[in-house]
């Protein structure tokens, strides 16, 4: 049997090169095949000390949905204590934040969603969750904004984002990442007025 640190680095192993190939084929061309190449081990291997595609898929996606929370939880504690929607904009639309892989893992998770109902519940929750954290960080500073403009605010800061996010391997991320930001922003000065 093999030793459990072992056994803890080849699954490690075996999960980034399967989030690799997702991020590189989606959620339906990341076979066993092409994730047991891009590993360098045998399939057996990967049955072995994961499993089959599902638990591959279940494991990629908690582990996706942990780095996520975990990167969400470290900007927003990174904020200023003042015009923390301004400095929670100039994070978001930094394209040295973005992590590519990432960007494209999330896409092919989503995408994968619309078929599989147990995915679609975790990225749904998922997006609740990211959107409720840049709502609060919005509401905190225009405490006198109506309710259902800050939540409208929230979600097409969100949707800028994930938009600019997704654009960003196509090139010219310093105009996107630019404009985009400006968009928010533009999105949160009308709270000033409600």
């Amino acid at each position: 049997m093999a030793r459990p640190i072992v056994k803890e680095e080849r699954r490690k192993q075996i999960l980034d090169a399967f989030e690799i190939c997702v991020a590189k084929y989606g959620v339906e061309g990341a076979t066993l095949e092409r994730t047991a190449e891009q590993a360098g081990l045998a399939r057996a291997l990967i049955r072995h000390n994961v499993g089959n595609r599902a638990d591959l898929l279940a494991a990629l996606t908690e582990q996706y949905l942990k780095k996520s929370r975990v990167a969400l939880e470290g900007l927003a504690s990174d904020l200023p204590d003042e015009d923390r929607s301004v400095a929670l904009c100039n994070s978001l639309f930094d394209p040295a934040q973005s992590d590519a892989q990432l960007v494209l893992v999330a896409n092919a998770l989503i995408a994968a969603a619309a078929n599989d109902p147990a995915l679609g519940k975790k990225m749904n929750n998922w997006l609740r969750n990211f959107t409720g954290v840049i709502h609060r960080i919005i509401s905190d500073d225009f405490p006198e904004a109506e309710e259902d403009k800050v939540s409208a605010v929230a979600l097409g800061v969100v949707g800028i984002y994930f938009n600019a996010e997704a654009l960003y391997p196509l090139g010219n991320a310093k105009k996107l990442s630019s404009e985009s930001r400006q968009a928010a922003l533009l999105l949160l000065s009308t709270l000033k007025s409600s």
